[in-house]
């Protein structure tokens, strides 16, 4: 099972949001490549960074170059990332994969346009994950500003697709160290059939087994790491001895 550590952009800084509100968002490093190396100094072996001014449709060049930069880090240390926010085309997710990114994610276009989102899939030769960021039952979308359709609908569809996984996002606990949606996580998993990573509320390292233990093959964590409530070392010890 994978701890990852989320390392989310705004502005070109490392921040963390509450639900996903953009204006409500606490800043915890001015370089995200500096919060990206003390995971990895830690024992990380992947990360998750999303760029949230892409993720509601207004890139900012100094997110896509602290992003890009952070990503050069993670390879040169051989750690794996996965990027996500505003990869909408064919032409952003090769851009990505070409700079060494492991996987890249799809929220919005997996969730609004399924064609394009399978030829994404398909050049990508399987390099992505499909982001499911939900509110009671419904994907949000653009950023988590807009509603999509429903999540179970897009689990059923999904299965088909060509794609590494899914990431499973409540976004009513995300950033609030609320816990984790298991039944959520669960539910995930049996309606898509394949790999499900969980996101959103983790607090504790019992957290983080319990998401294994309802089937994830892996586990996001965010601010319970940047406010010190999980040790990133005791976290991966724990994830071994659930793989």
């Amino acid at each position: 099972m994978d701890v990852i550590p989320a390392v989310d952009v705004q502005g070109g800084r490392c921040v963390r949001l509450r639900q996903g509100e953009h204006a409500n968002a606490t800043v915890y490093a001015d370089d995200p490549v500096v919060a990206a190396r003390r995971f990895i100094d830690a024992g990380a072996t992947r990360l998750h960074a999303v760029d949230l001014d892409a993720a509601r449709g207004f890139p900012a060049r100094e997110s896509v170059a602290a992003v890009t930069r952070m990503v050069a880090t993670c390879v040169a240390a051989g750690c794996a990332v996965q990027v996500g926010g505003g990869i909408r085309d064919i032409a952003t997710a090769s851009r990505w994969l070409d700079t060494g990114v492991s996987l890249v994610i799809l929220g919005s276009v997996a969730a609004r346009d399924a064609a394009l989102a399978q030829e994404i899939c398909v050049a990508a030769e399987g390099r992505v994950l499909l982001g499911l960021d939900v509110r009671a039952g419904v994907a949000r979308v653009e950023g988590w500003t807009e509603d999509g359709s429903s999540a179970a609908e897009l689990l059923r569809a999904w299965r088909t697709w060509r794609a590494a996984g899914v990431v499973y996002t409540d976004t009513t606990r995300d950033g609030l160290l609320a816990g984790p949606d298991l039944d959520g996580v669960r539910t995930c998993r049996e309606l898509y059939g394949g790999p499900v990573i969980a996101s959103g509320g983790i607090r504790s390292v019992d957290d983080i087994t319990a998401c294994a233990a309802a089937g994830a093959s892996g586990v996001v964590v965010g601010k319970a790491l940047y406010e010190g409530r999980v040790d990133l070392a005791d976290a991966l010890q724990a994830a071994r001895g659930v793989s």
